[in-house]
C-alpha cells in the first residue's frame, strides 16, 4: 500500500514475511524537478520487499534516490545495495554506519554471540545462536559507502528542509529526520504506537536503557504534529505515547526487581520469568528468537539497575549474575 501523508511525503507498507513484525514503513520524500527523492529505510534484503518498495518507484515514476537509514537493524537497510547507484547518497548516523558494515561476514555476529553468551544466553547446540538470527539472515551482503550525518546536519529533500535528530537507545546510532517548519517528525524505531521498540545490548553500550529514556526527553522538547513511525499504527499524540513508554520502563523495572527476590539470577533467567505478550503457553515454547530478545530485554534493564546501583552484577566463570542490592 502507497499512502501520502504529506505534501511530496508518502509511505510505503514493505511487507517482513515471517516476521512477528509483519511489516515496515518506509517514506518516500518525493524530489522535485531535478531533484533527487529521499527514501527513508528499506525492509530486509529479501524479494518480497524488494518488489514492494520497486513498486512504489514504478508508481511515483522514480528511478535514482538517495536513502537515509534510521538504524543499523536490518529490516531497516537490508536492500540500500539494490536501491542505491554510484550517484547515490546513503546517509546514515556514523556510530549505526559502522555497525552496519560490520555486519558484513562473521565476525560481528561472532562477537554479538558471545556477548549475549555472557549475560547468561545459553550457548547454542549447534553452531551460533546468531546463524538464526533475522537479522542476520536478510541483512545486506557487501559494505556500503555511507555518507554520515551527525545532529543537526540539514537534508533538503521533497521541499523540506529536514534536521537530523540523534537519538540512540533502540541501537547505538538512531537518527531522526525532523522538519521544524512543519512539525513532522520521521522517528523510525524510536517511538512505536503498537509494540514498544525493542530496548538491547549491542557492541559497544553498556547501559542502552539510559540511552532510550534520555532520548525520549530530548524529543519530547520537539514540537510535533505529524509523526511518521516505521512500524504499527499511527500515533495521533506522541507525548501521551512517550509517557506511555516511561511507564512501561518504569514497570519493567519494578518487574525485574522483584524477579530477582535477593537471587543470583542470569539475564536469560530473569527474561524467562518476566512478562511477555507472545502467544505462548510457557517460555520453553517461545521461538529461538524471541528468547533473543527478550533475554536483550532484560539485559538492558538489568543493567540500567546495575548502574544506578539499585543492584549488584557479579561474573561467574565469564557470565554475569545480578542480585538485590
Amino acid at each position: 500500500m502507497l499512502t501520502k501523508v504529506a505534501e511530496r511525503i508518502y509511505q510505503k507498507v514493505v511487507p517482513l514475511p515471517n516476521n512477528p513484525l509483519r511489516e515496515i514503513n518506509s517514506y518516500i520524500l518525493l524530489g522535485e524537478g531535478s531533484e533527487k527523492s529521499l527514501v527513508i529505510d528499506t525492509g530486509f534484503n529479501r524479494p518480497e520487499c524488494e518488489e514492494a518498495l520497486q513498486d512504489a518507484f514504478d508508481t511515483l515514476g522514480i528511478v535514482d534516490v538517495d536513502l537515509f537509514i534510521t538504524h543499523l537493524h536490518s529490516d531497516h537497510c537490508g536492500l540500500v545495495p539494490q536501491f542505491s547507484t554510484k550517484e547515490s547518497k546513503i546517509y546514515a548516523s556514523e556510530v549505526d554506519g559502522e555497525l552496519i558494515n560490520f555486519e558484513v561476514g562473521n565476525l560481528y555476529w561472532r562477537i554479538l554471540d558471545d556477548l549475549f553468551i555472557k549475560f547468561g544466553f545459553p550457548k547454542a547446540r549447534f553452531g551460533r545462536n546468531t546463524d538464526i538470527h533475522p537479522g542476520r539472515k536478510y541483512c545486506h551482503e557487501k559494505r556500503v559507502d555511507f555518507t554520515y550525518v551527525d545532529e543537526g546536519t540539514i537534508l533538503s529533500y521533497g521541499g523540506y528542509a529536514w534536521e537530523v535528530i540523534l537519538t540512540p537507545g533502540h541501537t547505538p546510532g538512531h537518527a531522526c529526520l525532523y522538519n521544524r517548519k512543519h512539525k513532522i517528525l520521521i522517528c523510525g524505531d524510536h517511538i512505536l504506537g503498537t509494540i514498544t521498540p525493542n530496548i538491547c545490548i549491542e557492541l559497544g553500550v553498556e547501559n542502552p536503557l539510559a540511552d532510550y529514556l534520555q532520548s525520549l526527553d530530548k524529543i519530547a522538547k520537539l514540537e510535533v504534529d505529524l509523526l511518521l513511525t516505521a512500524h504499527g499504527t499511527p500515533i495521533s499524540n506522541m507525548y501521551a505515547r512517550i509517557e506511555e513508554l516511561q511507564q512501561h520502563h518504569k514497570e519493567r523495572l519494578e518487574e525485574v526487581i522483584y524477579i530477582l527476590k535477593n537471587e543470583w539470577k542470569t539475564s536469560y533467567m530473569v527474561a524467562r520469568d518476566m512478562t511477555w505478550e507472545i502467544d505462548c503457553k510457557s517460555w520453553e515454547d517461545f521461538p529461538e528468537p524471541q528468547k533473543w530478545f527478550a533475554t536483550g530485554e532484560a539485559i538492558s534493564h538489568l543493567q540500567y539497575l546495575y548502574f544506578t546501583g539499585k543492584i549488584i552484577r557479579e561474573e561467574r566463570n565469564g557470565i554475569y549474575y545480578y542480585k538485590n542490592n
